[in-house]
């Protein structure tokens, strides 16, 4: 039977029905839910165009009950592009493309690039497109995954606050989340120098065009957006913290309870998202990294 999904990413009409998929709406704003997919297949065309569309249409695909294996994980990234190896994050052994975000629990989190909103990768010149996390080894509480609609974030701006940003960039730096502790522990300033060097910070607007469906969105990052270009630091700071808190506001969010072989994807180039650091247990997840403008 023929499903359609009211669309995140796309507000103009009523959605097209889906014959190959049915999706499952997570929130008003993003995030649906995929069902009538076995990731352990190859896709099919109609399969893949059907994915591919809600992809852009709810900006975050889940999918529950996936044991897929890590080959078949990086065989599912690679239908929609190249895949990204990581500079910083460790990766799978035989599997360079698939990193292992691992923790002992939300409080020993040592990850610096989460439990913020962040894009992945903002601190590059070609932050990717996509990236597809699986849960391996979920806490059996707590160590949910929230995403932010960037499309929605820009256009519940004022029309006058919306012209502001619009002529603005701000840089990102990833050297931006090292803690204090860890520049002072021994080696600390050695890495930051090291990091800095081989990421160093880069401008992107503060608006941007999302290249396939054409829409406005607002690209701020917490972890790594550090100042505007060509505001003075107060002005710089205040107009920051103002962004910061308008994409925490609930209604631009979807929010994911992870179980065991649960799969998430979501597009880099129009949500944020934040790994809620709440879980008291060990926490093992996936991901793989989708490279490029657009998808495949």
């Amino acid at each position: 039977m023929a499903a359609t999904a009211a669309p995140a990413g796309n507000p103009a009409g009523a959605p097209a029905p889906y014959h190959r998929i049915r999706l499952q709406p997570i929130s008003g704003s993003l995030g649906a839910i995929v069902h009538g997919v076995d990731l352990r297949q190859p896709l099919d065309a109609e399969t893949y165009a059907e994915l591919k569309r809600a992809f852009l249409e709810q900006l975050v695909l889940f999918f529950r009950d996936q044991d897929i294996t890590p080959d078949q994980q990086v065989a599912f990234g690679r239908n929609f592009g190249e895949l990204h190896i990581h500079p910083f994050i460790p990766s799978l052994k035989d599997h360079k493309e698939i990193i292992v975000l691992k923790a002992k629990s939300g409080e020993e989190e040592n990850l610096r690039l989460a439990n913020a909103w962040h894009e992945d990768l903002s601190y590059t010149n070609d932050p990717p497109l996509a990236a597809i996390l699986r849960s391996v080894n979920p806490p059996s509480r707590g160590g949910d995954t929230m995403w932010v609609n960037l499309y929605r974030a820009y256009e519940t701006l004022s029309p006058k606050m919306q012209a502001i940003v619009e002529g603005l960039s701000a840089w990102h730096d990833v050297t931006h989340t090292y803690r204090r502790q860890e520049l002072q522990m021994p080696g600390g300033p050695e890495r930051y120098a090291a990091t800095f060097k081989k990421a160093p910070p880069v401008l992107h607007p503060l608006v941007q065009v999302h290249p396939e469906t054409g829409r406005k969105l607002l690209y701020v990052s917490e972890l790594t957006t550090t100042h505007i270009e060509g505001l003075k630091a107060r002005e710089s700071d205040a107009l920051l913290q103002f962004l910061f808190r308008h994409i925490d506001w609930k209604e631009l969010h979807c929010r994911f309870y992870w179980e065991k072989n649960s799969i998430a994807m979501w597009d880099n180039r129009c949500t944020a998202h934040y790994a809620v650091g709440d879980y008291t247990e060990p926490r093992e997840m996936h991901r793989v990294t989708v490279l490029g403008k657009v998808l495949n």
